[in-house]
C-alpha cells in the first residue's frame, strides 16, 4: 500500500520553551510562518519488518521520522521516501514537516482511522522525543503566519494567526545550528525564555507582519543567537528598505526585500508563505 502526503516548511521568528511531563502538553509559544515549499512524502507498508527512511534519494537515520513509523506501524515493513525542498537542519522545520507528513500518510495506508490532530500528534511527540523541535508540528497543521499562544500537539496547544498575503521571502543559508544542543544548554534556554516571553508579549500588542519582524530580530541579537556575520547581513538588508532577522534554530537569515544584499554574503533562495497545513496527496 502507497499514501503520499504534504506538510509545509515553517520558519520561527521567536519563542518560549514550555516544559511538561507530558509530552503532548510540551512545547512553545512564539510565532513564525509556514512556506510554500515543505516536505512530500510517500509510504509503502508491506507485511515484514523493518524501516528504510530515504530524504532525497539519500537513506539517513531521520529519528523523528522513525519514532513515528515505530509509534505506528511497528509490525510492518515501511519505506519512507521524503522530497524536502528546503535546506536541512537550518530552522526549517523539516523534521516536524517529515515527521507530520510521514503520520498523516500511514494513518491513511494502514486504515488507522485516526484524526488529523491524533495523527499530528504522533508527530508531535515524536519531535519532543527526539528534541528536533518544540512548535513547528502544530503551525504546519493550520498554515499561514502562526501565533502559538499556548504550547502543546495538535488539539492541545492554542494558536491564532496573522493575516499575510503571499509574501516573498528570501533567505540565504550560512551553516546548520543543532536545536538539540541548544535545547541541552540550560543559559541558552534561560535567555531564550526571557526573551521570547516578552516578544510574544510585544507581538500580541501589535499583531502585523512589520512587528513579527522587528521582535524577531531582537530576539536574535538578545539571545546571542545571532552570529557576526548573520548581524551584518540583517544591517545590509536594513541599509536597503528591507527587514531580516534569523530562523530559529538555524543560521539561516530570512528576509523581506533585501534580495541585492543577501547576494553579497551568498546563494539567496526566495519562497512564498503558504496558507495552508499539511495534507494528503
Amino acid at each position: 500500500m502507497r499514501v503520499r502526503a504534504y506538510a509545509p516548511s515553517h520558519i520561527t521568528g521567536f519563542f518560549e520553551i514550555c516544559e511538561h511531563l507530558d509530552q503532548r502538553h510540551m512545547g512553545s509559544r512564539g510565532c513564525g510562518f509556514t512556506l510554500q515549499a515543505g516536505v512530500t512524502t510517500e509510504v509503502t507498508v508491506e507485511e515484514g519488518e523493518g524501516i528504510s527512511v530515504i530524504i532525497n534519494e539519500a537513506n539517513v537515520e531521520a529519528p523523528t521520522t522513525r519514532s513515528v513509523v515505530r509509534r505506528l506501524a511497528s509490525e510492518y515493513s515501511v519505506e519512507v521516501l521524503s522530497k524536502i525542498d528546503v535546506p536541512i537542519g537550518c530552522g526549517f522545520g523539516a523534521s516536524g514537516a517529515g515527521a507530520l507528513s510521514t503520520a498523516l500518510a500511514l494513518s491513511d495506508a494502514l486504515s488507522l482511522n485516526l484524526s488529523y490532530n491524533s495523527a499530528a500528534e504522533v508527530a508531535h511527540v515524536a519531535e519532543i522525543e527526539n528534541k528536533t523541535g518544540l512548535g513547528d508540528v502544530i503551525a504546519q497543521t493550520h498554515g499561514g503566519m502562526i501565533i502559538r499562544r499556548e504550547p502543546g500537539s495538535p488539539g492541545i496547544g492554542k494558536v491564532d494567526k496573522i493575516p499575510v498575503r503571499d509574501v516573498e521571502i528570501n533567505h540565504v543559508v550560512l551553516g546548520e545550528i543543532s536545536t538539540k544542543d541548544v535545547l541541552g544548554d540550560k543559559r541558552a534556554k534561560r535567555q531564550i525564555n526571557l526573551a521570547g516571553k516578552i516578544a510574544i508579549k510585544e507581538l500580541l500588542k501589535r499583531p502585523t507582519i512589520q512587528n513579527f519582524m522587528l521582535l524577531s530580530k531582537r530576539f536574535a541579537m538578545d539571545t546571542c543567537l545571532m552570529s557576526d556575520v548573520g548581524v551584518e547581513i540583517v544591517e545590509a538588508v536594513e541599509s536597503c528598505g528591507g527587514m531580516a532577522s534569523m530562523a530559529m534554530l538555524g543560521e539561516v537569515i530570512f528576509a523581506i526585500g533585501g534580495y541585492e544584499a543577501l547576494k553579497e554574503f551568498g546563494s539567496v533562495r526566495t519562497y512564498k508563505i503558504g496558507h495552508y497545513g499539511a495534507r494528503l496527496l
